[in-house]
């Protein structure tokens, strides 16, 4: 039964993907004003960084106070137009399929982007006139999903590009790496 869920989730993505690179929207190129999404040199070393973060947090994005219905870390670009997030979340062997299908698809999002397999998820696309990033990886031996998450503006889209592969790069090894601390949980929780 467990194959049958997990071929009908892969064929789903699988379908999703295909749909979204024949479509190939392009509306989130417009030419605007750049945004300020990293720090100028000078104030880079005066962010906010909580003890452990890793060197993927952008220069100058500052943490947020903590948050009691978010028990993770959330940081916001300099001028506050974009943000990343790091949580957890206890992973439950017979929900694997719903919780990979809830972080890949919410409403009002158009999916650009979905790669996965049984144990992680990297999903990408738009909403409105923002891109959004979320990653998944099941780790600490198959007890916990660590998540990571980018929003930004469309207009962003080059510059936060960049950030989000680097990002994910460095995500994938943390995520185990990270087992037994509380690496995706706020500091001040």
């Amino acid at each position: 039964m467990r194959r049958l869920i997990l071929m009908a989730l892969v064929l789903a993505f699988s379908a999703t993907a295909a749909d979204a690179r024949r479509r190939h929207h392009h509306y989130y190129r417009m030419h605007r004003a750049p945004v300020m999404l990293v720090a100028p040199p000078a104030e880079a070393g005066r962010s906010a960084r909580a003890p452990g973060d890793s060197n993927f947090i952008p220069a100058g994005w500052q943490l947020q106070p903590a948050d009691p219905k978010f028990n993770g870390r959330r940081y916001i670009a300099p001028d506050g137009s974009a943000w990343l997030a790091l949580y957890s979340v206890q992973a439950d062997k017979d929900t694997l399929a719903t919780h990979l299908k809830t972080v890949a698809f919410a409403d009002g999002e158009e999916v650009t982007y979905l790669r996965g397999a049984r144990d992680w998820l990297a999903v990408a696309g738009v909403k409105g006139e923002r891109v959004y990033y979320r990653k998944v990886v099941l780790s600490c031996g198959g007890t916990t999903w660590r998540h990571i998450a980018f929003d930004y503006p469309a207009q962003a889209k080059p510059v936060i590009e960049r950030m989000v592969e680097s990002a994910s790069k460095v995500f994938d090894r943390l995520a185990e790496e990270s087992c037994g601390s509380d690496m995706f949980a706020h500091p001040n929780s």
